[in-house]
């Protein structure tokens, strides 16, 4: 328990330096002491006050909860359909709301959100529905159908993005995840529902730790295992239907931040859940601050950079588990 807490304010103690450090880093460079002078309103340089409130203060909260949020969905799907390969994008989802920006990208639609978000929901409610089993999710039905519907889906995507060919370059670079034109009042929404989802997340995380030995035995151990299992897909759909909405499809933090976790503290939910979120935070804002400056004065999107430094750490973590 006291390594556990150990850990998580380690991990947090990083998201503040990481949150500094990604203020200081652009085009321009500030110091600390103009960031702080600037955060308390004690800094009379206009332009320094457009740059951290207006332009890079935004742009790390909006990482900060995009990336905490997939990295807990990751670690509930993980949890609840006991399988180590599940992410956030493994139930079809992400897809749904791919496709429904694609669509608003085509029809010129100036904002995208609400297509997304709109194609995401009809995509959890298909999905639920399809893996019902007498009345009950079934855990193995789920992930086939979320596959399939992703797969089918995603080639919706690619035919209307050959036809309608114009508008390839925006729903690729849409694709590959995109935290650059969040407008303010969207990042004042992720962070009100995200703390809701938190709270609502970690509430039965006990319960969830008992349906991981078996379902037989949390049942003998009064867990409602249907409700548990209806109630998490739906707070993890609900997770990425908003952050793909949003960011589009930001691949890895899902997957690779609960194994971390685990290697580090196990797999005890309660603590599992909440350093994920922080973990998944650090990831995504230490991604997006190295696409922001690396190729100055050129930005690559964000997921090509969490791909990249994803996949070895990925490939390592299944090594070690090998070599163990």
């Amino acid at each position: 328990m006291k390594n556990k807490l150990i850990f998580l304010i380690i991990t947090f103690l990083i998201l503040i330096f990481i949150f500094f450090l990604s203020l200081s880093i652009g085009s321009v460079k500030l110091n600390f002491i103009q960031i702080i002078k600037t955060l308390f309103n004690k800094e009379k340089e206009q332009i320094y006050e457009l740059i951290v409130l207006n332009i890079r203060l935004p742009r790390i909260i909006f990482s900060i909860f995009i990336g905490g949020l997939l990295a807990m969905s990751g670690a509930i799907l993980q949890s609840i359909l006991k399988n180590p390969l599940a992410d956030p994008y493994i139930t079809g989802i992400s897809s749904g709301a791919a496709l429904g920006a694609t669509f608003g990208i085509i029809v010129g639609a100036n904002n995208i959100f609400l297509p997304a978000i709109a194609g995401a929901f009809l995509t959890i409610l298909f999905v639920y529905k399809a893996s019902l089993v007498y009345g009950k999710i079934n855990t193995g039905s789920l992930l086939l159908i979320g596959v399939m519907t992703g797969t089918f889906l995603s080639s919706i995507i690619m035919l209307l993005s050959t036809v309608f060919n114009r508008d390839l370059v925006k729903v690729v670079f849409w694709l590959m995840g995109d935290l650059s034109n969040i407008e303010p009042i969207y990042v004042n929404l992720l962070v009100f529902f995200s703390l809701i989802i938190i709270i609502f997340v970690i509430l039965f995380s006990n319960d969830l730790n008992i349906i991981a030995t078996g379902e037989e035995e949390a049942k003998t151990l009064g867990v409602n295992t249907e409700f548990l299992k209806t109630y998490y897909f739906i707070l993890s759909s609900l997770i990425v239907a908003i952050c793909v909405s949003l960011s589009g499809i930001i691949g890895f933090v899902g997957l690779i931040i609960p194994h971390i976790i685990r290697y580090f503290i196990g797999s005890d939910n309660r603590f599992l859940l909440p350093a994920s979120f922080i973990l998944g935070g650090i990831f995504l804002l230490l991604s997006d601050t190295l696409a922001r400056f690396l190729f100055l004065p050129i930005e690559i999107p964000v997921g090509i950079i969490t791909g990249i430094i994803g996949a070895p750490i990925f490939i390592i973590l299944i090594l070690n588990r090998k070599n163990v």
